[in-house]
C-alpha cells in the first residue's frame, strides 16, 4: 500500500515543478496559483519564499513581505529570507524595519555584509569557467587562410577544455559530509531515482556483495500519484511486478544533527540548500562521504558530489584546477574552514582575475583583433590579413601574459588564506 505521504509530496514538488516553470515563461499570476497550491499540501519555507519573490515581481511589495514572513517564521535561521526581507521593505518605504531585518541576516551570517559582492564574484567566476568567453559566431566563423582556421580551431578546443572543468568533476572537498547527498523527506520527493540498466546493475552488485534490496531499495507505483509521470524522467519509469514503478534509494536513519548543519555549504548563488535541514538524512547508499554505488555497473547514476557543486565545491573544483590548492592544503581544514577560504578565494579571483578591469580590456582588444582578422580574410586582402594576423598574435600574448601575473597574484593571496 502506497504511504498517502509520498502522495502528498508529489503533488507539492509538482505544483512547485510547475510554478517554477511558469516563472521562467513569465506566466507570474498563473505561477502564484500553483505556489498557494503547493502551500496547501504542505506549508514549507522554500515555496513561500518563492511566493515572496513572484508577489515582488509583480508589484505586490506588501502580499511580498508577508509572504516572506512565514518563510521566516517557518525557518528562522535562514540568512537569505532576512536579507530579501529587508529589501522588500526598502521597496515598502521602511528602510528603518529594512535595517533590523538586514542585521538579523549578518548576524546568522557575516558574509551578508557582502553578500552582493560574494554572488556577484561567483557570476564572474561561473562564466569564466562556461567556455564560451568567445562568441560563436567568432570560433565558428568560416574563413580560408590555413593559419586563421588553425587559430580558431584552437580558440574552439581550448573553450571546450575550460567548459570541461566543472562538467562531472570529483568534488575535492574531503571534509565536507556529502551535502548533496543528504535529504530532508524521502529521496523520491527530489526526483532521485534509479533507471533499469542501472538498476540491473545493482541488483548483480547485491548478489554478489550479499545486500538485501529491500534494505536499500524502496518501489512507488506511480499510477497511484496523478502527476507522478512528469516528474520523472520516462527512461526511469518501469514496470515492477506488472505495475508501472520507479526505484529510489532508501534513507539511513541516522538525521544530520545541529552540529555539522551549523557548517551547511551555500548553492553557486549562496542560497541556502532548500532539500537539506537538521533532520535530513543520508542516502543508504552513502559511505565515507561519498556514493557507493555511482559506478558500479559501469553507468553513472544518482545525483552525489560528481554532479552536484556546492559553492564551496565549485571553488575548489576551479582552484585545483588553476594548480592553487592540492589534498595537502586542504587537509585537517574543517568543513567551517573551507567555506570560509572558498568565499574569500572567490572574491580574490573575481576582482584579481576573471572581472580584473585591465584583463577585461586586454581580452576585448585581443578579440577586437580577432575580428580584424577575420575581416581581412573575407575582404581577400592577403598583406592586410598577413599584419592582422600578426597582430592578433602579438595581443594575444601580451594578453597571456597579463592573465598569468594576475593569476600569480591571485596564487600568493589564495595561498595566505590557508595559513
Amino acid at each position: 500500500m502506497t504511504d498517502q505521504r509520498d502522495v502528498d509530496d508529489l503533488k507539492e514538488k509538482y505544483y512547485h515543478s510547475m510554478a517554477a516553470a511558469l516563472i521562467g515563461e513569465g506566466d507570474l499570476e498563473e505561477a502564484v496559483v500553483y505556489l498557494q497550491k503547493a502551500i496547501d499540501i504542505r506549508d514549507t519555507p522554500y515555496v513561500w519564499h518563492s511566493l515572496a519573490g513572484v508577489l515582488r515581481e509583480t508589484g505586490d511589495m506588501a502580499g511580498a513581505a508577508g509572504a516572506m514572513s512565514r518563510a521566516i517564521k517557518l525557518a528562522p535561521c535562514t540568512p537569505e529570507y532576512y536579507h530579501e526581507q529587508g529589501l522588500i521593505l526598502r521597496q515598502l518605504g521602511r528602510p528603518d524595519l529594512a535595517g533590523e531585518q538586514e542585521c538579523k541576516a549578518v548576524a546568522l551570517d557575516r558574509n551578508y555584509e557582502r553578500i552582493d559582492m560574494i554572488t556577484r564574484a561567483a557570476e564572474i567566476v561561473e562564466r569564466a569557467f562556461r567556455g564560451k568567453d568567445v562568441p560563436e559566431d567568432v570560433v565558428k566563423a568560416a574563413v580560408r587562410n590555413e593559419e586563421l582556421a588553425l587559430i580558431l580551431e584552437k580558440i574552439g578546443s581550448g573553450g571546450q577544455r575550460i567548459g570541461n572543468v566543472l562538467k562531472k568533476p570529483s568534488c575535492p572537498v574531503g571534509s565536507c559530509p556529502a551535502y548533496c547527498c543528504h535529504f530532508t523527506g524521502k529521496l523520491l520527493r527530489h526526483g532521485v531515482t534509479i533507471g533499469p540498466w542501472k538498476l540491473d546493475a545493482l541488483l548483480r552488485h547485491f548478489t554478489e556483495k550479499g545486500i538485501e534490496e529491500k534494505d536499500v531499495l524502496e518501489t512507488f507505483p506511480v499510477e497511484q500519484a496523478k502527476y507522478a509521470e512528469s516528474l520523472f524522467p520516462p527512461q526511469d519509469i518501469i514496470k515492477r511486478n506488472g505495475v508501472r514503478s520507479v526505484v529510489f534509494p532508501r534513507q539511513k536513519d541516522l538525521p544530520l544533527g545541529s552540529e555539522p548543519a551549523r557548517d551547511l555549504p551555500r548553492g553557486r548563488d549562496y542560497r541556502t540548500l532548500m532539500w537539506i535541514d537538521t533532520s535530513a538524512k543520508p542516502c543508504a547508499f552513502l559511505e565515507s562521504g561519498k556514493c557507493s554505488i555511482y559506478d558500479v555497473g559501469g553507468e553513472p547514476s544518482l545525483d552525489s558530489c560528481s554532479s552536484f557543486l556546492c559553492m564551496t565545491g565549485f571553488v575548489f573544483v576551479v582552484l585545483g584546477h588553476l594548480g592553487f590548492t592540492d589534498e595537502a592544503m586542504m587537509a585537517g581544514k574543517t568543513m567551517r574552514e573551507l567555506n570560509s577560504i572558498a568565499i574569500d578565494a572567490l572574491i580574490i579571483l573575481a576582482q584579481g582575475v576573471y572581472g580584473n578591469e585591465e584583463v577585461a580590456a586586454s581580452e576585448r582588444a585581443v578579440l577586437d583583433g580577432l575580428r580584424s582578422a577575420i575581416e581581412e580574410d573575407r575582404s581577400g586582402n592577403t598583406a592586410l590579413l598577413d599584419k592582422e594576423i600578426a597582430r592578433y598574435r602579438d595581443l594575444e600574448q601580451g594578453h597571456r601574459a597579463l592573465k598569468s601575473m594576475h593569476l600569480e597574484k591571485a596564487r600568493q593571496r589564495i595561498t595566505g588564506l590557508f595559513t
